[in-house]
């Protein structure tokens, strides 16, 4: 037979999402070692003046004058995540990683800047499990 399944189509759908994320995750890591590295400090000391639950602007506020070294790690990690998502390896512990991150990220936002962290984590639930489901992981 010339043409695919549906099952096969299903598979190199989230196959295909999973690498969204996957590049998504490594295009911010790459923006961040970048860019932001550049303005890290008053970008830290942002995410402090606007975070909307209280324990969060004492750490960043601690994180204030390491704010460098925050995201050149914030950047490694986001690295890693894309890095296993691109390359189909430990993706349902990627895909956590990424939505455990998205979500510790929405109380340090000020408004409406959190709104896309907390609509992605589902969105990274249902490429997790369309993977896990597909046997493409």
């Amino acid at each position: 037979m010339g043409g695919t399944s549906d099952r096969t189509s299903r598979c190199r759908s989230w196959i295909w999402a999973r690498r969204a994320v996957g590049v998504y995750f490594a295009g911010s890591a790459v923006l961040n070692a970048v860019c932001t590295v550049r303005r890290a400090t008053g970008l830290v000391a942002w995410f402090r003046d606007g975070a909307w639950l209280p324990p969060y602007r004492t750490v960043l506020g601690a994180l204030v004058p390491v704010a460098r070294p925050v995201v050149l790690a914030t950047a490694a990690f986001e690295a890693v995540v894309g890095w296993h998502l691109l390359r189909g390896r430990r993706v349902n512990g990627a895909l956590r990683w990424a939505q455990a991150w998205v979500l510790g990220l929405c109380p340090a936002l000020p408004w409406p800047y959190w709104v896309p962290n907390a609509l992605s984590a589902p969105l990274f639930e249902l490429v997790r499990r369309g993977v896990l489901r597909s046997g493409s992981a």
